[in-house]
This record gives structure tokens, C-alpha cells and sequence, in this order.
């Protein structure tokens, strides 16, 4: 058995990434291995500055900004002093950074000690308006007093508006911080082990939820302190990787000895906490804070509830790309992959909710989070529906009403419903559900079981996730669009997301696996599971690293979904096409797909532009199966790409911007 009094001493935050081989050769020759290095090493970690996108039809800036400090003093949760350059692994001693990117490589700005507003930048940069940077930090310099006067009350928390979008609130952070393992008097301290995935939400600010638990010491009880570590995916030595830990298990137990040979559980310490819960409790309930996290190795504060509809918390990339749309009030905007919704929500603010907003997934469950966080924000604009958007172009819309397809009349043909008479929408019948109630099985609560209240209560969650959200959401079900019906398309397309961090393992959950297991209680469900739907079952699921093949399969969906969004935008509008991912067959060979199938599109200057350019070649890079053309010399400015361990400190990102036009000797037909 693993001694406590052996655990602190080598516990620390020492991750590392594993790749595929083939991979890791891949991406290593697209970027060069010096590059690529810096790339895996920021990739471990957060931003080290959060990015707020302020609701700007609620708040303004300066608004959000004052009630951030007063939460902060509120809450008692004041972090330390925005010092990031001698914390931050990848920035140099002066702790400089790059918050914008003028037009020129490897263009550096100095971040101020103690940054009241915002650090530093490129004072020769031009913006939109024509105006030079430099006025912004005139303005800065006459900001109101009183915030002068807060930011001095609260020397060590800062928060700051962007320098060039300015419904962006920047709010610091620190790390990689050193944090104590043990507990008073050296003594050692009990131990809760979560999923790689909950642990990176905790390394972004959050705390530690009840479904991310997988594992901890035993007498655990309300308020204990823990030291909080995760259990990330290693080979299974059947080809593949699995977490290896059944939820519930007892540390000091000879079941978890077993189970956590060869673990590297000491290399992913990620902080301290306090228990919320008890462990008796913590492996009953299926929600809520399991442990409240006090010191982190990454101090991040975390916003889960802070001034709701006013503020959301956004990668800064993804606030670009609905920048780089454009959107104009009253225009009709598509978002075609458009969960969580926070794109959506932002096109719909940069329109002033005046206009249509389109916004589609496939999963009922999604297009529900997309509503609510329409809702949360009032913004009426937003109509979102469950679509597969690459089936979403046809010569006229249908709504799916009860099983019944009802096609709109010719002079409602350019609006995404029809108008549905009161006796239609109240014949709409309630979700139906399946219920064990104890109604219905004529049992009362004290006469079930343990497994089988557990039973009730997981089938209950999944009842709710999937039904409907309302009457009204069965009405927005639509077939299919017209095609040349939006001004503006937006095509965030699913992807590799090997972007996205920190990420402590290169793969994902696997998603359509055919492999399924039996629990302890014979109950047998597939691996298809992911945490949030079955919490109980977490420990047993599989990792898939991504390999070249899943890389271009990626690639060919994306294709997909770029000539339905080709089709759907009008002649003189706007396609922007992103990802969050750093694998150039989903970015540039993509766009050059795009260039030279459709020869009616053409790339357009982006603004704002923070991100540097994009990859030029591709033609002497194997992907496994062929040479796959990038960009040219004289595109790669006209896209941007963010690139982790780049000073501007963000996920790896791609933007694409593309105008619709006819050319001469093209009809109507050579686009749709």
C-alpha cells in the first residue's frame, strides 16, 4: 500500500503530454521542433489571464469592471499581484507579453507590474477607425478616478479592459504557483483523485464538481482539507488508454493498489481543497461542489455565477471570430455549429439584437444550452435549432410539427418559421416520458433499495437532459434552408481540438465506441458515456489519442460543412470558417480546398487582428496518405492563427474570413 507519509514529499504539477507518433512527426515537421515544443508546453497549462465578454446591452465595461472588484471583495477571493513573467513558464523574466500583433513577426509589448487597466502594447498600430494605438493609451491615462481609487484599495487583484475590443474584460491570474501538500505541522493529508477532465476545468478557476471525483482517502468528512491530484489516461496495453479507476475506490484499499500501478497521479497534483461533503455523501449525490478549491497551481478565479447575463467567460479567439463576422444590425446571420452558444450570443450583442440569428446542432441537449444562454443574456434575436448542418441547404424550409412536415407559404419563405394557428401549438403533446414513480409502481421510497433509489435517481437525470425544454422547442425543428437565405455564415466547425487548453492528455473520450462493460451491479451500458451523463461510471471509460487517420476523417467533415455554408450565403456576403485546433489539414488545407473548389470565394482582410499569419506550403508535409497544399505567400496575412506558447498567451485557434461574388461569366448556379 501507498503510504500518505510518502505521497507528499514527490507530489508536484509535472505533466506530460503523450502523442501518437505518428502525430507528434506530423505536426512536429508543420511547425518545426522548436516550435512544436513551445506548443506542448503551453498546451499544459491555462491562459493566465481570464477573458470576460461583457454583455454590453446590460452593462457597460466600466460597469462590469467596478462590480467584478466588488464581488471579488465581496467573496473574499482576491488573487495575488499580476506579476505573470517570472510565474509563467514561456514568457521571459520581464514577464512580457503580446496582447495584440501588429502585421510584423515576433512583435513583443511589455506588460506593466501591477496593471490597473492593461498592459502595454504596440503604440504603432493602426485599429479599424483609422486612429493610431497610441490614443488608446491617451485614454487610458484619463481614466475615471474612482477606478484608480478601487484598483488602489485592491492592489492585488487586477482587471482591466482590452486595449483594442473593448467589451472585453481581461481579469489576471498567476502560476505556475508552489503550493504546500502537506498539512499542519508537515503533517500528510487526505487525498481526492479526479478526472483529467475535471482537472482541467479546476486548472481554468473552476472547483471540483461531485461527477469529477473518481477516487479518494477514506473518513473523508465535511470541511477536511485534501490535496486534489487526477487520474489521466495511460496505455492499457491492449493498443489503447483507459483511466483505470472505477469511481468510488478507497485509496488505502488493496482494489485501489492494484488499480493505480504504474499511475503518475504524484506527476498531476493540482492543488488544495476543502471538502464540501463527506465521502458518503460525495459517491450519493450526482451534483454539486465536491471540493472547493483554496490554493491552486494555477490561481484563476473561478466565475460559475458572477454577474449572470452580464458577463461571459470566453476564450479571447473565439470573441475574435464573431468580430471578424462582422455582424450588422438587421442582417439574417447562420451559425451552423453554434453550441455552447457563446459566438451566437456574441453576434447577437454586435447586432444590437436587431436582426435573425440562426443558430443549429444536432443534439437536442445542446440546442436547450443555447436557448438558455439566449435567455440569460435577453437577447430576442437568437432562434436556435436541432439540425444536422450538413444536411441544411434544400430549395425551401420545413418545420417538423408533431412527425408532420409543413412547408411555409411562398410569401413566408424567407422566414425560418411559419405561422402556426393556437390550436396547432396547443395540440403539441407533452414530452413523453417513461416513469418510475412511486405513483405508478405502486412502492413507496422506504420499500426500494440503495441500488434501486440510485437507479431512479440516474434515470431521472437522464430524463431531464433529454427531454424538451418547452412546448415551443418542438416547434423549432426545422428540415433544411434555402440556399443564398443568410447575409453572413458562421462555420465553427467540430474538430481535433488539439487547441484547446490546458490538456493533460492528446485525445478525447472515445465516442462511438462498440465496446461495452458490466458494472458491479450486471447493469451493462456502453462506452459511448462521458462524465456529465453517467457520473457513476466515469473511472471505466476509454481515451483515444488522435491518430492521422482521425485527423483527416476531422478534415473530410469539415469539407462537408464548408459546401453546405458555401451554398447558404448570398452573393456579396460573408463566410467566416474557424477551429480550435492546431493541425493544419483542418485549417489552411482546408481554406485551400475552399479557394479551389469554389472560385467565387476569396479571402478578406480580418479586423481586429490579433493573431499571426497562417502556414504557408504543406506540399513537402506527409499526413499519412498524401501532400495536402496550405496557404500561398500572399495569403497567409489575410488569416489569423493563435498559437499556443505564442506571447499572446491563448488556445491554438484559426480564422478564415471569405467573400461571396459573382465573377463574370458565373451564374446563380455555379454557387448553389
Amino acid at each position: 500500500m501507498e503510504g500518505r507519509e510518502k505521497r507528499s514529499p514527490g507530489y508536484g504539477f509535472r505533466p506530460k503530454l503523450m502523442w501518437n507518433t505518428g502525430v507528434q512527426e506530423y505536426l512536429t515537421r508543420a511547425y518545426g521542433a522548436k516550435q512544436f515544443d513551445a506548443i506542448c508546453d503551453a498546451l499544459m497549462r491555462p491562459c493566465i489571464n481570464s477573458t470576460l465578454r461583457v454583455n454590453t446591452l446590460q452593462a457597460s465595461t466600466p460597469e462590469v469592471i467596478e462590480q467584478l472588484y466588488n464581488v471579488f471583495r465581496k467573496n473574499s477571493m482576491i488573487m495575488g499581484t499580476h506579476r505573470v513573467g517570472s510565474q509563467v513558464q514561456g514568457l521571459d523574466e520581464s514577464g512580457q507579453k503580446q496582447w495584440l500583433n501588429s502585421n510584423t513577426e515576433g512583435a513583443n509589448a511589455s506588460a506593466e507590474p501591477n496593471v490597473e487597466i492593461g498592459p502595454n502594447f504596440p503604440s504603432n498600430m493602426t485599429l479599424k477607425d483609422g486612429s493610431a494605438a497610441s490614443t488608446i493609451l491617451e485614454s487610458r491615462e484619463s481614466i475615471d478616478d474612482k477606478y484608480r481609487r478601487v484598483s488602489a484599495e485592491f492592489p492585488d487583484f487586477s482587471c482591466w479592459e482590452h486595449p483594442v475590443l473593448k467589451d472585453v474584460v481581461m481579469v489576471g491570474g498567476r502560476g505556475p504557483c508552489e503550493v504546500d501538500c502537506r498539512g499542519e505541522a508537515g503533517a500528510s493529508v487526505k487525498e481526492v483523485v479526479v478526472s483529467r477532465k475535471c482537472a482541467e476545468a479546476v486548472l481554468r478557476g473552476a472547483n471540483v464538481f461531485v461527477p469529477g471525483v473518481l477516487a479518494c482517502s477514506q473518513h473523508l468528512e465535511e470541511g477536511d482539507v485534501v490535496a486534489v491530484t487526477v487520474a489521466v489516461e495511460r496505455p492499457d496495453g491492449g493498443g489503447g488508454w483507459s483511466v483505470g479507476i472505477t469511481r468510488g475506490t478507497t485509496l488505502e484499499s488493496e482494489h485501489a493498489v492494484i488499480q493505480m500501478e504504474g499511475s503518475t497521479r504524484s506527476n498531476y497534483f493540482i492543488g488544495m481543497g476543502r471538502m464540501m461533503m463527506s465521502r458518503t455523501a460525495l459517491f450519493r449525490e450526482i451534483k454539486g461542489v465536491a471540493v472547493e478549491m483554496t490554493k491552486r497551481i494555477f490561481d484563476l478565479p473561478p466565475f460559475h455565477g458572477v454577474l449572470e447575463g452580464q458577463i461571459f467567460l470566453q476564450n479571447l479567439p473565439s470573441i475574435v471570430a464573431a468580430r471578424v463576422l462582422d455582424p450588422k444590425p438587421g442582417e439574417r446571420i447562420l451559425d451552423m455549429c453554434a453550441a455552447p452558444g457563446g459566438k451566437t450570443t456574441a453576434i447577437g450583442i454586435l447586432m444590437k439584437d436587431r436582426g435573425e440569428v440562426i443558430a443549429l446542432d444536432r443534439s437536442h441537449n445542446k440546442v436547450s444550452d443555447i436557448k438558455n444562454l439566449a435567455d440569460e443574456m435577453k437577447l430576442n434575436c437568437i432562434q436556435a435549432y436541432k439540425l444536422d448542418a450538413t444536411k441544411s441547404v434544400t430549395q425551401e424550409p420545413h418545420i417538423v410539427l408533431n412527425g408532420d412536415t409543413i412547408s411555409p407559404s411562398k410569401s413566408s419563405s424567407d422566414s425560418t418559421t411559419a405561422n402556426f394557428s393556437q390550436a396547432q401549438i396547443d395540440s403539441i403533446k407533452q414530452p413523453r416520458h417513461v416513469s418510475m414513480s412511486n405513483k405508478q409502481s405502486g412502492t413507496t421510497t422506504s420499500s426500494l433499495s440503495p441500488y434501486e433509489i440510485k437507479a431512479a435517481a440516474r434515470k431521472e437525470l437522464r430524463r431531464m437532459k433529454n427531454r424538451l425544454a418547452s412546448d415551443k422547442a418542438a416547434l423549432q425543428r426545422i428540415k433544411s434552408f434555402q440556399p443564398q437565405s443568410f447575409d453572413r455564415v458562421l462555420l465553427d466547425a467540430p474538430c481535433s481540438a488539439l487547441g484547446l487548453r490546458p490538456r493533460l492528455f492528446a485525445g478525447e473520450l472515445l465516442r462511438k465506441s462498440k465496446q461495452h462493460f458490466r458494472t458491479a451491479q450486471g447493469m451493462e451500458f456502453c462506452a459511448i458515456c462521458v462524465d456529465k451523463q453517467y457520473p457513476t461510471l466515469s473511472g471505466l471509460l476509454r481515451g483515444q489519442e488522435e491518430t492521422l487517420e482521425t485527423l483527416r476523417q476531422h478534415s473530410c467533415y469539415q469539407r462537408k460543412l464548408l459546401d453546405q455554408a458555401v451554398k447558404l450565403v448570398r452573393p456579396g456576403g460573408t463566410l467566416v470558417y474557424s477551429t480550435c485546433t492546431l493541425n493544419p489539414g483542418e485549417n489552411e488545407a482546408v481554406v485551400r480546398y475552399a479557394l479551389d473548389t469554389y472560385h467565387f470565394l476569396s479571402l478578406m482582410p480580418q479586423e481586429p487582428r490579433i493573431g499571426g499569419p497562417g502556414l504557408v506550403g504543406g506540399l513537402d508535409v506527409f499526413d499519412g496518405m498524401s501532400y495536402k497544399e496550405w496557404l500561398r505567400e500572399g495569403e497567409k496575412h489575410l488569416v489569423q492563427r493563435f498559437s499556443p506558447g505564442a506571447s499572446y498567451d491563448t488556445i491554438g485557434f484559426f480564422i478564415a474570413k471569405f467573400s461571396v461574388s459573382l465573377k463574370m461569366g458565373q451564374s446563380r448556379d455555379d454557387i448553389i
